[in-house]
């Protein structure tokens, strides 16, 4: 047993005996629905067909690859099938990474995601982390329905605070979808407002 690992048990005993909880959390910047359409290079419903993690070249850091089948393109990404999203986290053998904030994906789900430009790798990310991706539930009803999950997720407030997100009520897919194209033109871009609402 390496010492780091060692290390890692003792802490963790220790804070049972304490009674101590440990919570982790990430703080990021309160995006609505349009700032997330607006600054999103594309949106589009998928399916998790795969996730796959494994070391960097350095073997410093752990990155996971999901691979999704697109179902439908919502803005941008015409055309096109599958998209593979490269996040920071994962499991490799007995040694787990976990970035707080971070969307989670399970192979399977149906998810909406709104996604930024590529990176310098040439994957894109999930736009401003969980706030971007939307998990797609069936109710008893069979109707479909959407669900932003932001545990672990704190959000920054205008006068620089901070306050815990909360997961969002569930919505029905059709509206969800309908309200992000409803803010699109036929271009594929934000309409703006010429008379935006002054506070």
């Amino acid at each position: 047993m390496n010492r780091f690992r060692l290390f890692l048990i003792i802490a963790i005993a220790a804070l049972a005996l304490v009674g101590a909880q440990v919570a982790f959390a990430t703080t990021v910047q309160k995006l609505t629905l349009q700032e997330l359409t607006k600054k999103s290079e594309s949106i589009v419903m998928a399916r998790v067909d795969d996730a796959v993690s494994s070391w960097d070249t350095a073997h410093k850091e752990i990155y996971t690859y999901f691979t999704l089948s697109v179902l439908q393109p919502v803005k941008g990404s015409k055309g096109v099938t599958t998209i593979t999203l490269r996040q920071i986290g994962g499991t490799v053998g007995n040694i787990a990474s976990v970035v707080p904030g971070m969307p989670n994906f399970r192979k399977g789900e149906e998810v909406v995601v709104f996604l930024t430009q590529k990176d310098a790798a040439g994957y894109p990310w999930v736009m401003g982390l969980q706030q971007g991706k939307y998990s797609v539930t069936t109710a008893k009803n069979g109707v479909k329905m959407v669900r932003n999950d932001l545990a672990g997720t704190e959000f920054l407030t205008k006068s620089g605070g901070h306050v815990e997100a909360t997961t969002s009520p569930d919505m029905p897919l059709n509206a969800f979808l309908d309200g992000i194209k409803t803010s699109l033109d036929s271009d594929g871009k934000v309409q703006v407002d010429p008379n935006p609402p002054t506070e």
